[in-house]
């Protein structure tokens, strides 16, 4: 899975994924909050690797990066994997929310505070006590200055309707049961939205299937490309 990019969620980093050969870049915020930005560290990663088309696959967060690469480099992107995201912008409350997040977090630090508030939202009530650990302490590890600067980037992002219903490529559109933050009838606006998606529900996982199903995300990612020959 040499040609195989997957971008972590929020506000978490690349040991969410358990996806050997994979590349997992852990995001980070420069200057003025724009994913843009983020995209560009990406594709700077692709190039210092040498990889010319990639099949590139985002949580949430990571989503919304992969999006916003797409609008700047469509032609390196083969497939699609987008895991828990939506393609739409936030609305004025969730933004005011993330703005509120990021303050506290300048005033305050990453503390229990923070853990205590996303793991609810995070994880579905069934997650083994391995899984809630692990989020706990990925949370726990972030720095302040980039849990803020990922809030207030993510507020501002726009909507993608129009680039992901352009895109020529295969996609792969998987979301947890029991997820409270982008639910499966959001998942399924999503791939309403793109060409050639297919659509998997994955049982008994909240926002992280990754994390919470790890074995049942390979065995899904793994099908899926051995489907469509990406």
């Amino acid at each position: 899975m040499d040609d195989l990019v997957l971008l972590h969620a929020f506000p978490l980093d690349a040991r969410m994924w358990d996806v050997p050969g994979a590349l997992t870049p852990s995001l980070r915020g420069s200057g003025e909050p724009d994913l843009d930005t983020v995209a560009a560290q990406v594709l700077g990663v692709l190039d210092e690797r040498k990889l010319d088309r990639v099949v590139l696959g985002g949580c949430s967060m990571g989503g919304y990066v992969a999006m916003a690469l797409l609008r700047r480099a469509p032609e390196r992107v083969k497939g699609l994997v987008f895991v828990d995201t939506k393609h739409t912008a936030d609305t004025p409350e969730a933004a005011a929310n993330r703005h509120a997040m990021a303050d506290r977090v300048e005033r305050e630090g990453v503390g229990e505070w923070l853990a205590d508030a996303m793991l609810p939202n995070l994880l579905s009530p069934d997650a083994s006590d391995t899984a809630r650990a692990s989020v706990r302490t990925m949370i726990l590890e972030q720095q302040a200055e980039d849990v803020a600067w990922w809030q207030r980037a993510m507020a501002k992002r726009p909507d993608s309707t129009d680039v992901l219903e352009s895109l020529n490529v295969p996609s792969l559109v998987l979301v947890g049961e029991h997820d409270k933050l982008t639910p499966p009838d959001v998942a399924a606006k999503l791939a309403v939205t793109l060409m050639h998606s297919t659509s998997e529900r994955i049982e008994g996982a909240g926002h992280l299937p990754p994390v919470e199903q790890p074995d049942e995300f390979r065995f899904r990612l793994e099908r899926w490309r051995e489907q469509i020959g990406v």
